[in-house]
């Protein structure tokens, strides 16, 4: 893994970068347990984990975080609200059986097929499109955090044009790919 991008040496380079960094991870997951065991002890050491791990991957994406304790309990505290929020809507579907989330082997065939269909549909639209439009939209769309930034600067530059030209243009075609693939899976 590219290691800009790994979330665990994003984190311990920003704790310290030296010796110190693993003793520096160790007292803020101590910190993070310590929040965690007051509010959901039963996953206190899962959710300290997970927390450390959105900070790590905030960090790789070239996030700022001047406050490093406080940045991971922000996070600790949208990790309480989504298992609190999770555990009401488990509570709502338990009284509710028609918001009982769906068997997903009972469709998984028709999504296959669906899927496999608009695939096609978008290969074709790209063919169509002819491949400098077609490299253009996949190399516009095709990176994810920080580098999706660095990729479409590159892409402007090598276009000779800004980057406000560069999303407008990206988005004319975007839109004319969705037209086309539309137009292919419902006809008429």
């Amino acid at each position: 893994m590219n290691e800009a991008n790994d979330p665990l040496r994003a984190l311990l380079a920003h704790l310290d970068g030296g010796r110190g960094a693993a003793a520096a991870y160790e007292a803020l997951r101590r910190r993070l347990i310590a929040f965690f065991r007051l509010h959901l002890p039963a996953q206190a050491d899962d959710l300290a984990d997970v927390a450390l791990d959105r900070l790590g991957r905030r960090l790789a994406e070239g996030v700022a975080v001047e406050d490093t304790g406080g940045y991971a309990l922000g996070i600790a505290r949208f990790l309480v609200r989504e298992a609190h929020g999770q555990a009401a809507r488990a509570a709502r579907a338990q009284d509710d059986p028609s918001l009982q989330p769906p068997d997903p082997d009972a469709d998984a065939a028709a999504d296959a097929l669906q899927f496999e269909a608009v695939l096609a549909a978008l290969d074709t639209c790209l063919d169509a499109a002819g491949p400098a439009q077609g490299r253009l939209i996949l190399d516009y769309y095709g990176a994810d955090g920080g580098e999706r930034i660095a990729l479409r600067q590159r892409l402007a530059a090598a276009l000779g044009i800004s980057l406000n030209a560069l999303r407008n243009r990206a988005l004319r075609l975007r839109e004319a790919l969705e037209a086309c693939v539309r137009g292919r899976l419902l006809p008429g």
